[in-house]
Parts: structure tokens; sequence; C-alpha cells
């Protein structure tokens, strides 16, 4: 059997929820994902271990839950984009958009989907997503929009929250 690998980054891209609660249709990048901002991993399970008195070693043993999170950061600040992961609104006219920053924080649920420059794609079908803005001002300063996705279990029967191919 040929091993399989995933290597570098192609593409990151979100799509709206589907209605059914599965995977989006339709994705779309935010921008560019700037150099080395980007990953995603499971954390180490926890495992629950349940402990007596009488004995030095645990009585029973649970599995615990492996947490999974995405980040990336991108460079673009058009309006649309900034709506898409940080929520508040887009106002003015062509070709002068601007956008305002929401009152209050929302949570902004999205599909992920990373396309690998070799391998196979990961799709992540819901993920709560937090944006915040990083920029290091000065000559060598880019501004970015820094985005971290926690990995949620979809609320579409049958579907799984990480997906290899």
């Amino acid at each position: 059997m040929a091993e399989k690998r995933i290597l570098g980054v192609q593409k990151i891209e979100v799509g709206e929820l589907a209605v059914d609660g599965g995977v989006a249709t339709t994705f779309a990048a935010l921008g560019l994902t700037y150099k080395d901002t980007a990953t995603f991993e499971q954390e180490e399970a926890e495992d629950i271990e349940h402990e007596c008195e009488e004995n030095d070693d645990p009585i029973e043993v649970l599995a615990g839950s492996k947490k999974s999170t995405i980040s990336w950061g991108i460079v673009d600040f058009d309006p649309d984009t900034l709506v898409k992961v940080l929520g508040g609104t887009k106002t003015g006219e062509s070709p002068n958009f601007k956008w305002e920053a929401p009152a209050s924080a929302s949570i902004i649920e999205k599909s992920v989907k990373i396309t690998p420059k070799k391998g196979t794609p990961i799709t992540l079908p819901r993920v709560s997503i937090k944006a915040r803005i990083q920029y290091t001002i000065g000559k060598a300063g880019i501004a970015q929009v820094l985005i971290t996705g926690k990995v949620l279990t979809p609320t579409k029967a049958g579907t799984a929250s990480i997906i290899v191919g």
C-alpha cells in the first residue's frame, strides 16, 4: 500500500454551513494565508481516571475527548472578508467601502476546507470561528487578521467532525 502524505497549503477556504447542518456546498478563500501562521491540530486527550484510596492505580479509565483547532492569518482587509470573520457591517459606496466593527462579539460558524499543495483535502464541517486584528506598526509590519477555530460536532446526523479525503 502506498503511503499518503499531506504537505503545505494551497488554500484555506470557508463556506456557510449547509441548511441541514452538514458541510458547506461552496467554499471560498478569505485571502492569502500569511507565511507560517496556519496550523491544524488535535490536543492530546486527557483521560478521566477514577481512583480509590486503597489502590495506587486507577480502578477505571475513561477516554477523554480530543479537541481540534485550526488557526491561520490572512492579510486581506477587504470589508466583505472582515464581515465574514469578525462580524460587523460593510458601509459606504464603491470603490470606498468601509468595514465597521460590531458593537459586541458574536459566534460565527463556518465550514472550513484545507487544500494542501500535496495530498488530500481536510474538511471541517462545523467550526466556531473567532478572529482578531494584529498589526505591528513599523517598516516590517503587516496587518493581519488572525483566525482561530474550534472544531464542533456537526448538527447533521452521520456527519463526521473531520473529513480527510
